[in-house]
């Protein structure tokens, strides 16, 4: 057995075993001689000793949180996400999780065939050379020829990419990643390959995972199927979330197929299923609307989570199409093209489970002309609408079809809505049992928001055949009941009694000038040494930026809104600009806003915005943000399309601290009003609506 290698931690990792901020790191590395010192990294990224982080931690009473395998993955590979793309460094962590799979003799999917010089503990104790990489790609090669099954299974370390030195960079990519590798239990290895997945995908946002299905819904899909036993084939599986989730959860799953239009997904699903060990799995490469690798009805249960409202290209070949019975879909969009796809493949008394954007049920046209094929053919069984924002990549609401075999639905006559659209927790169980009743007994829900609508019904309602569940259930049930209508009208009545008296501010208080006062520029300031300009010296773009390290400084957060984005330093080439307490943070393009971070710690990631660090005791950062946004300066703006204002055009009066220090606490006043007014406003709103609607449902009477 070799010897592992140090772990190691980034600040944003500390930050987040001691769940604490990340400037309140810095502090400890500042205030405490004991703190443990960098061993990697740099002086912009250090890189700290997991171990000695946890027993400091410990020794000073710190509380300390259990850090995902995929995270420490993460920060590893992080070192060198300003060189290499963070797909490029995820699809390398990824063939050396599964080539420790394969390779490892401890391991349940150890091959015994490979040579002996790339084996797992060969390779971890002969030290990281170029050696090494190339020994890697040579058992990869090996064990690709002696499996043709899953093949392609790996990919980035033995692929040629344009544009960098592939030899270097990849000898980097394998030094940081394989020490992680190395300290996982093989019975991890599959928890950490899931994990590290999940955290790139979020971090990159735009596509890294193609099927970057969210866990609520791969969740649904999944416990929705597990009722129904045999073999899953998914037309759109991507990365095999769904695909393996739903295996997971049901029995007879006898054969797991799929096909996606991405080769990098295929890899990914190929060794996501290695990996949880099913056996007799099949993922093909193709576009599955020119290339079909699949029979007819070959699975008990479909499931898939296509991409939404793609537009066709040269789509006439579909008008021959066996697969589209119930017609060729406008070049528009291929949703209802899916929908039919799913049946195609499903068995006798099979059924499919089918995310879809809400528009594809109540759009007209040809789509409209489909539905109703599909309807008068009775292949459609059931549809869920979903709330808004459960998807990964869109917050359009989704619904979910549920999908049978041409005359095979439970209900020849009716189909089952299910309007779950106004519900904040989805209770996928509730949901499994609402199906299966309805398919086994043809019962409606009593505890859902349900309703059997009849087909003939939905087809006399002029040319739409509007099968959204929104528009047949009553709006009635999801009224407000008795008990929540005095709740908003209780809150309307704590808001209002919240609201404080003016005591600064009085007209009194205010008298008439007598000149006005010197209008000094930023620039001035600047020059005279009151005032330091600070910004970015790169930026990062927004899909680098995650929920994981340090703060960013944006226009809502500017603005007063929350800011969750985070961005990992390891970035930034250079040495990033970060706010200190005091700072006031200026956005002069598209608006201009200007708030005092109080706290510091933020990382200031756009060239769209300025930092203004006042360096003299006769400057109040408050009194700078304040004045900063006056009509005056507003009345600056040049531009026709995107306005900015130059900072040089942007002028504050010079006033003395004890009048600025008099001005900022009256000031303070009406801020608290302000937010106080706001709460009213809100109170009342709710309160209006809820009187409305209950009165309107009857669930209420007022006398």
């Amino acid at each position: 057995m070799s010897t592992p290698a140090t772990l190691t931690l980034s600040a944003s990792d500390i930050a987040k075993l001691a769940d604490v901020g990340r400037s309140t790191v810095s502090n400890w590395r500042n205030r405490y001689p004991d703190f443990p010192q960098p061993v990697a990294g740099d002086t912009t990224s250090p890189r700290f000793a997991k171990t000695e982080v946890e027993q400091w931690l410990e020794d000073h009473g710190k509380k300390v949180k259990d850090i995902s395998l995929g995270r420490h993955l993460w920060s590893a590979m992080n070192g060198i996400r300003g060189a290499i793309e963070a797909e490029e460094a995820g699809a390398v962590a990824a063939d050396l999780i599964v080539w420790r799979y394969v390779s490892d003799r401890e391991s349940d999917g150890f091959d015994d065939a490979l040579p002996a010089e790339t084996q797992w503990s060969q390779l971890v104790g002969s030290g990281m050379s170029r050696d090494m990489a190339e020994l890697i790609r040579k058992g990869m090669w090996a064990y690709e020829e002696s499996h043709p099954e899953p093949a392609p299974l790996f990919n980035a370390i033995h692929s040629s990419s344009p544009g960098y030195d592939q030899a270097r960079d990849q000898e980097l990519l394998l030094s940081l990643a394989l020490p992680v590798v190395d300290h996982l239990g093989l019975e991890q290895l599959e928890e950490a390959f899931e994990s590290f997945q999940d955290q790139i995908t979020r971090s990159v946002r735009r596509g890294y995972d193609s099927a970057a299905t969210s866990d609520t819904l791969v969740n649904l899909v999944a416990t929705l199927a597990s009722s129904i036993p045999g073999p899953v084939h998914d037309p759109a599986v991507g990365s095999g979330r769904m695909l393996m989730a739903t295996a997971r959860h049901g029995e007879n799953r006898t054969a797991l197929t799929g096909q996606d239009i991405d080769p990098r997904a295929v890899i990914q699903a190929n060794q996501r299923a290695l990996l949880a060990e099913h056996a007799r799995v099949d993922l093909r490469h193709g576009d599955v609307f020119a290339v079909n690798h699949f029979d007819q009805a070959l699975a008990q249960v479909v499931v898939m989570d296509p991409p939404y409202g793609v537009r066709g290209h040269n789509t006439e070949h579909l008008y021959l199409d066996p697969r589209l019975p119930y017609g060729t879909p406008p070049k528009s969009s291929m949703d209802l093209a899916w929908l039919q796809l799913a049946t195609w493949y499903l068995g006798t008394g099979g059924r499919a489970f089918v995310l879809q954007p809400a528009g594809s049920a109540f759009r007209g046209g040809a789509e409209a002309k489909i539905r109703a094929a599909m309807l008068q053919a009775g292949t459609i069984e059931a549809i869920i609408a979903l709330p808004a924002g459960l998807a990964s990549h869109t917050r359009i609401p989704l619904n979910l079809w549920v999908l049978a075999r041409p005359g095979e639905v439970s209900d020849a006559d009716r189909v089952l809505m299910i309007d779950h659209s106004e519900t904040k927790d989805i209770d996928p169980d509730a949901l499994t049992t609402a199906l299966q009743d309805w398919r086994e007994n043809r019962t409606v829900p009593t505890a859902l928001p349900a309703e059997a609508v009849s087909i003939a019904d939905i087809l006399t309602v002029a040319d739409k055949t509007d099968v959204n569940p929104r528009r047949w259930l009553s709006s009635g049930m999801d009224a407000p009941d008795l008990e929540s209508v005095r709740s908003t009208v209780e809150s309307l009545h704590r808001a209002a009694a919240s609201t404080r008296k003016l005591t600064k501010l009085t007209a009194g208080s205010i008298a008439a000038g007598t000149q006005p006062p010197k209008l000094v520029s930023i620039t001035d300031l600047e020059k005279a040494g009151s005032l330091e300009v600070l910004r970015t010296r790169e930026t990062i773009r927004d899909a680098d930026r995650g929920t994981d390290g340090t703060p960013i400084v944006s226009g809502a957060w500017i603005r007063g809104d929350a800011e969750t984005r985070t961005v990992e330093l390891g970035l930034f080439k250079t040495t990033p600009t970060i706010t200190q307490p005091g700072d006031v943070l200026l956005q002069n393009t598209g608006g201009l806003a200007a708030r005092v971070d109080a706290e510091g710690g933020r990382v200031l990631t756009s060239n769209s915005f300025h930092l203004l660090r006042p360096l003299s005791d006769n400057l109040r950062p408050e009194f700078l943000a304040e004045f900063i946004v006056s009509a005056h300066n507003r009345s600056q703006a040049q531009g026709a399309a995107i306005q900015r204002i130059r900072l040089q055009d942007l002028k504050v009066p010079l006033l003395p601290v004890e009048q600025q220090d008099s001005i900022l606490e009256r000031l303070t006043e009406v801020r608290t009003l302000q937010e106080s007014a706001t709460g009213i406003l809100d109170a009342a709103r709710q309160s209006r609506d809820a009187l409305v609607d209950a009165t309107s449902a009857g669930t209420i009477s007022i006398g």
